[in-house]
C-alpha cells in the first residue's frame, strides 16, 4: 500500500446516522489534535471530499460513505499527488433483481457470480459493488461510470482488472474490511499513481457516457 490509512466508522442503530463529512471532520481533528469545529471539509473539483486550503492542514486524501446506520471514513497522508483513496459500505438482505445485476455488473462479473453457490452470491455481489464504487470515489467518477468502466475480479483476491480503456490498470489495491457488530460489506480502494506514468482513464467505453 502507498502508505498508512486511518480508518474510522460510526454505528448509530437507534438514532440518525452520522454524515460521512462529519465523521471525516472528527477523524482529521483527532489526527491533528485540534477541535472538530476548526476543520472544514469541502469538495474538490471532482466532487471528492477535501480540506479547506486556508486552514493550514497537511495534505490528506479523504473519503467517506454511509449505508443505513453505518458511516465509514478513511484518510491518508499524500506524499505526492498520485495517491487516491475511496471507500464504500453497503448492506442488502437479499440478492438484487436480475435487471439490476444486468446493469450493475460486467458480463464477466455476472458469470463469476453465477458460478458461485447460491449462499455466496449476495456477499460476492456486495464485494463487487463496494469495490467498484470505492474505485469511482477515488477517481471522482459518478456511480454510472463505475458500473460501465470498472471491472473487478474477486478471486484469487479482489483486484481491479479493467479501468475504462485500460485492460491492465496498475497501482490499485482493494482491501475488504469487516466492521465489528454489523453485517455491512466495506471495501477500501487505494491507488498510487507514480509521477509521469501515463493515464488511460479519460474516455468512457460506453455510449452512455461522454467522449
Amino acid at each position: 500500500m502507498a502508505g498508512p490509512v486511518d480508518l474510522w466508522w460510526h454505528i448509530a442503530p437507534h438514532g440518525p446516522p452520522l454524515r460521512g463529512r462529519d465523521l471525516l471532520r472528527h477523524a482529521v481533528a483527532a489526527q491533528q489534535a485540534r477541535p472538530p469545529d476548526t476543520v472544514t471539509v469541502v469538495r474538490d473539483r471532482l466532487g471528492r471530499p477535501a480540506l479547506a486550503p486556508e486552514e493550514n492542514l497537511p495534505s490528506l486524501r479523504l473519503t467517506a460513505a454511509h449505508s443505513g446506520p453505518v458511516a465509514v471514513a478513511a484518510l491518508m497522508a499524500t506524499p505526492c499527488d498520485g495517491t487516491r483513496i475511496g471507500i464504500d459500505v453497503e448492506h442488502l438482505t437479499s440478492l438484487p433483481s436480475p435487471d439490476l445485476l444486468h446493469y450493475a455488473l460486467h458480463p464477466d462479473e455476472r458469470a463469476a457470480l453465477t458460478d458461485r453457490p447460491a449462499t455466496a452470491r449476495k456477499g460476492d455481489f456486495l464485494a463487487l459493488w463496494t469495490a467498484k464504487e470505492a474505485i469511482a470515489k477515488a477517481l471522482g467518477w459518478p456511480l454510472l461510470r463505475a458500473l460501465v468502466d470498472v471491472e473487478v475480479a474477486l478471486r484469487p483476491r479482489p483486484a481491479l482488472v479493467r479501468l475504462g480503456h485500460d485492460p491492465a490498470p496498475l497501482g490499485w489495491q482493494l482491501v475488504p474490511l469487516s466492521l465489528p457488530g454489523t453485517p455491512h460489506t466495506v471495501t477500501l480502494a487505494v491507488h498510487h499513481h507514480p509521477p509521469h506514468s501515463p493515464r488511460r482513464e479519460s474516455a468512457w467505453t460506453s455510449p452512455a457516457g461522454p467522449h
